[in-house]
This record gives structure tokens, sequence and C-alpha cells, in this order.
């Protein structure tokens, strides 16, 4: 068996009472009353003061402060040794030497210091002349008009980068040739030049067509509405007219603006590969080639790879080759581009749809809102274009002039969009010209095009 053990526990160490005893003579103060009483001890007692009582300062030349100095003296003498007493005197003649000095820097004698208590003060004025000041003028920054004179001889034309850049290129092929560099200033002098000579030839003259069009319409979505988030910019070269949104130009370029065609290729026109016609808002595609933007739109097929800006244009290899061999109805050209068909059930007119621009077909886009299963809602592009023989009756027709023609054999467009998209047969110009007066119009024919559809998917 196993005997229990004992366990001895220290002993606790006892702690020694505390030195600090209360006074049983001093009342302790509440935490309101130590707010506004101070207490002070003096020779073993306790003076109790308010801080609201009124106290009588009083300075040493009194004769109670004097009294109470010799009562407090004679009680530490008495109290203190010898050598605490030399010391005490010591210091008191040293204090005295220090105010005798300092009283007699100030220019007060000792004698004068031990009647008076506090300093005189002294004044001196002192004359202060102030200098001739001219008269300030009411405004320190004036403009004055400059005559025509002085601006006439005066360089106004700042050059830009892509005047720096053009004129690099110019410099480079006039020293091929042999021919002297242009500078800096003398291409800002020779633009100012041009400018202002402009400028003067057009002042008497008062039927200069205005700048911008007020009722220009975009030659993307055929509509000339814009809000302040959706302007209309138009081309300081070619002067076509498109919506922000429509052409991806997020933010609105401060001073010069030019379509990517005219900034890639100012000089030389591109063709479109969906179309015949030349001219309009254009993208590269993104085998780098050329393609109206519009014409990217609608064919269903063809998109874009970044939405924003609207460029490049992608899927023209998804294009399937039926679509390549429609023929236009409207310029006769055959395996020219990629067609789109009528939307009317049954009818399968091509057309391309820069010529359906051209000659002022209906062409609509409108969103549509689409529901899902789960409840969400997205968003989509409804397309309809018609040809003239089902464009719906009251619809506003506005051709567009901004394509040049394709082909100066070929007529058609450009007769049907004169005509407001209405068509001719092939005998009408030979008839005026033996009649001499206008034929009535018959109806508008179609290709024989008797093939499927194959825009069913736009």
């Amino acid at each position: 068996m196993k005997k229990k053990i004992r366990h001895h526990r220290p002993a606790v160490l006892k702690r020694d009472s505390s030195p600090i005893k209360p006074s049983p003579n001093r009342e302790t103060l509440t935490y309101a009353e130590a707010q506004r009483i101070v207490e002070l001890e003096v020779d073993g007692r306790v003076h109790r003061l308010s801080i609201y009582d009124k106290m009588d300062v009083i300075s040493d030349d009194d004769p109670t402060a004097q009294e109470i100095m010799e009562c407090n003296s004679n009680k530490e003498n008495n109290e203190k040794p010898q050598q605490v007493l030399v010391r005490s005197v010591r210091l008191k003649n040293n204090q005295q030497k220090k105010n005798a000095a300092l009283m007699a820097s100030h220019g007060v004698t000792s004698t004068h210091s031990s009647t008076t208590g506090l300093l005189e003060a002294k004044v001196r004025t002192v004359e202060y002349n102030l200098p001739v000041v001219p008269r300030r003028p009411s405004a320190y920054y004036k403009y004055t008009e400059r005559t025509a004179e002085e601006l006439d001889e005066e360089v106004e034309y700042d050059m830009d980068e892509e005047d720096y850049a053009w004129l690099e290129l110019f410099n480079e092929k006039r020293k091929n040739d042999g021919i002297s560099q242009v500078s800096h200033n003398l291409f800002e002098f020779l633009m100012d030049r041009f400018e202002k000579e402009s400028y003067a030839a057009t002042q008497g003259q008062s039927d200069l067509q205005s700048l911008v069009d007020e009722d220009a319409v975009c030659c993307i979505c055929m509509d000339g509405d814009g809000a302040d988030s959706n302007v209309i910019l138009f081309c300081d070269s070619c002067n076509i007219a498109v919506h922000q949104e429509c052409y991806g130009v997020p933010y609105i370029p401060e001073g010069q603006w030019l379509c990517r065609h005219c900034l890639q290729r100012p000089l030389r026109p591109s063709a479109c590969v969906f179309c015949p016609n030349r001219g309009g808002a254009m993208k590269k595609t993104d085998d780098d080639r050329w393609g109206h933007v519009a014409c990217a739109l609608w064919v269903p097929e063809v998109g874009f790879s970044d939405t924003v800006f609207i460029e490049p244009i992608d899927g023209v290899r998804n294009i399937p080759p039926a679509r390549w061999k429609l023929t236009c109805y409207l310029c006769k050209e055959k395996g020219a581009g990629a067609c789109i068909q009528c939307d009317k059930i049954n009818c399968y007119t091509a057309f391309h749809v820069s010529c359906a621009q051209r000659a002022g077909l209906y062409m609509k886009m409108e969103p549509v809102k689409e529901v899902a299963l789960s409840g969400s809602a997205t968003f989509s592009v409804k397309k309809t274009a018609y040809c003239c023989s089902h464009t719906p009756e009251g619809c506003d027709r506005r051709p567009l002039t901004i394509y040049d023609e394709p082909h100066p054999k070929n007529g058609a467009c450009h007769k049907r969009a004169d005509k407001r998209g209405k068509y001719r047969g092939k005998g009408w110009q030979k008839k005026k010209s033996k009649r001499g007066e206008p034929v009535p119009e018959p109806e508008p024919e179609t290709p024989t095009n008797t093939g499927p559809s194959i825009t069913a998917s736009r």
C-alpha cells in the first residue's frame, strides 16, 4: 500500500502594514470640494483656502510683511545651526548684489530702488519720413488690340505632330530629288500666309456654304439626331459625318479630327471588301483590308474585335460563298462584295449595303429586349432592310451622296440616287431622248434571283 505523502505548503508571507496612515485630525475632501478648495500645511496646521475668496497682496515694503519675515527669521535662526545661518546670509547678500546690478543697468540707483517699487516707462517719439512713392496704376496688365498690319506680319501658325511627320516625309523626297529642304519656320510662314489669304478671299463672298451641315446624318446609322455623349463628328479631310458610338470615338478630340482612312491613306482611296462603292466611313479588317463600317454592321457573319473603338473588322472568312455570288439589283455587279437580301418573306432581292444607302432604301436598326428563363434580360439589335418594292409607305427615304461612282459605265446607282430610289427600265434613256418629255415610272423590278434566302440569321 502506498503511504500518503504530506505536501508541505509554503508559509504565506505577511505584508507589513502601510507606513502611510491617514491623519486623524484631517478630514478628507470630497471631489467637489477638492475642485474649489486648496489645502496648505504651515507649521503643522492645515489651512484651507477657497479659490473664490479674495486675498490681499502684501509687498515686501509693507510693515506687516516685515514683521512676518522677522518672526520667521528669528524662529529659523533659533532652530538652524550656525552653518546654515551663515549660508543663508551669503545667499541673501548675493541676491541683493544681483538686484542692485539689475537696477543700475536700467539707470536706477540703489537708493531709488529701495524707495520705489515698479519702474517707470519711458517713451520716445521717433520721426519717420516716408519716401516718395510713385502713384500706382489702376491695372497692372493692359490688353492692347493689335492692328491688322501687325497681325499680318506675325506668324500665328503652330506646327503639330502631323505637320512634323508630313514635313519629314516631304523633305526626304526633296532630298532624293536634290532639292533644298523646307525648314520648320518656312513651313509655318507658308501655312500662315495660305490661311490668311484664304480668309481674306472668302470675306467678300456671301453665298458660301456652312462648314457644318446642320441637316447632315450619320453615314453609318442614317440618323441625324445627336446627344451630348454621342455627337456627330465631321472629318476635316473627307467631311464625312459619323456618330461617336457608330465610328468608335469615345472621347471628342481637341482640334483636328480625321477618320481612320484619311489618317492612314489620305491620298489613295481604298476599295471596300463588301461592296464596289468608294468613300464613306471605313475601318481596316483583320486581314489588312478596308471595309465600310455600315457594311460590316449589316452583313450577318461579320463583327468587330473591339466594340468600343469599332475596329478591326473580323469574321470576313465566315461569309459563305453563296453571299459572294449574289448580284446586286441596284448596281448590277455580280461577285463584287457581299450582298444582303430583302427581309420580306419569299423575297430574295439582293443588294449591297452602300448601294441601298445611296438609293435611300428602308434600313432600320432597333434594340430588342429578350428575357431568358432565368429572368435575366439581354438586349440584341434587330436589323430590317427592304428592297424598293417592299419599302413601307410613308417612310422617310434619304439617299446618301457620300459614295463615289463605282464604275462610270454603270449609272444605275447614280440615277436612282437622284430619283430617290425609283428604278427605271433599260429603255428609259432612249425614250427620253426621242420624246423629250417625262414618262411615267414603272414599278421597280427585282432581279431574277429565286434562290433561297441566306440572311435569316441577320
